[in-house]
């Protein structure tokens, strides 16, 4: 099966992570590559970059797959791409959906899609988005290759155990928080409660990660103890975002506000329960913060729960084979 994933701008990485899964799982028997994409955030490189190729090209790979996943956008893959409509409509279309766009101009899009294509198929990929599309919407993780960020980034196990044949221990407990928006992140609530924390407990420290190339923040993250990824305004929902699951393959915690609706969803997309330190306000934050500060196997304990999640989840194989599920029964 060809598979090809529509994409402007790969900011989440969630066009090339997922053709990168499928190629390496199914190792030839069923082949994704990216049309239109940019590069990602995570550095790594594009499959198909559109100004290394002509329309005409593109088109025939497009014509040629059997599945055409259209992130987020609809309408200017036809425009750009010069695609004609009546040659898509027996293949499998799949409008992939990963934020603001849904809230913001969903309905528009789906609109566009009904008068291209006809039929298909709505994915999500975070949970907080299900309720905002139709109910035979299906929710798809995003993708993380747990084995090659931890190949490219992480200390090595040998390395883990020169550190500690040279009795060295980590005089400060380093919080960190990689905001791609802070204002919808909610950032300042972290800001203000780390000030706080760091005047009580001196050996806190706070080292945000901010306007780095994401290669920096996946080099920095073995060198930290938690992780803040959101406190967003209410009309953005809850949820986790792609730093919780990168974090994760550190077995680095995560702090991040998540409603009872995002975790009972979770808990049925996934059988897992909330594996993320969660809070509800201000206080209850602060008081998480110095719990996790002052108790290392606390720490360590919610590491390995968000690591086990995550790999669960988020990892290449899952997702591949949770998306190949969702191809299948579309027919």
């Amino acid at each position: 099966m060809k598979i090809v994933n529509l994409c402007f701008q790969d900011f989440g990485g969630g066009a090339y992570t997922l053709s990168h899964a499928i190629n390496k799982i199914y190792k030839g028997e069923h082949q994704a590559i990216n049309v239109r994409s940019t590069g990602d955030y995570i550095s790594y490189p594009a499959i198909v970059e559109m100004k290394n190729y002509t329309v005409p090209l593109c088109q025939k790979m497009v014509y040629n797959a059997d599945v055409i996943v259209y992130h987020s956008w609809f309408k200017p893959y036809f425009e750009g791409l010069m695609l004609d409509p009546t040659l898509m409509q027996d293949k499998k279309n799949i409008l992939f959906f990963h934020g603001s766009e849904l809230r913001n101009y969903g309905e528009d899009i789906m609109k566009q899609a009904d008068e291209l294509v006809g039929n298909y198929k709505i994915l999500v990929s975070t949970m907080d988005l299900l309720p905002l599309v139709p109910k035979d919407a299906d929710w798809l993780a995003t993708c993380r290759s747990f084995s090659e960020i931890k190949s490219r980034y992480g200390l090595c196990n040998q390395d883990r155990m020169a550190l500690k044949s040279f009795g060295i221990t980590q005089r400060k407990v380093v919080f960190t928080h990689a905001p791609t928006s802070e204002v919808t992140k909610g950032s300042a609530l972290f800001y203000r409660v780390m000030t706080q924390i760091m005047k009580v407990l001196p050996y806190v420290l706070f080292k945000p990660i901010r306007h780095q190339p994401w290669a920096n923040v996946l080099r920095i993250l073995p060198t930290v103890d938690v992780m803040f990824d959101r406190n967003p305004p209410e009309e953005l929902g809850t949820g986790y975002g792609n730093v919780a699951v990168e974090a994760s393959v550190f077995k680095v915690p995560t702090v991040t506000k998540l409603s009872k609706q995002f975790v009972d969803t979770m808990k049925r997309e996934t059988g897992f329960d909330n594996p993320f330190i969660a809070f509800k306000d201000e206080d209850e934050l602060m008081d998480k913060v110095i719990q996790l500060a002052e108790n290392e196997k606390v720490r360590r304990i919610c590491g390995e729960l968000s690591y086990k999640y995550c790999r669960a989840v988020h990892d290449e194989r899952p997702v591949a084979e949770r998306f190949m599920r969702i191809v299948e029964e579309m027919d």
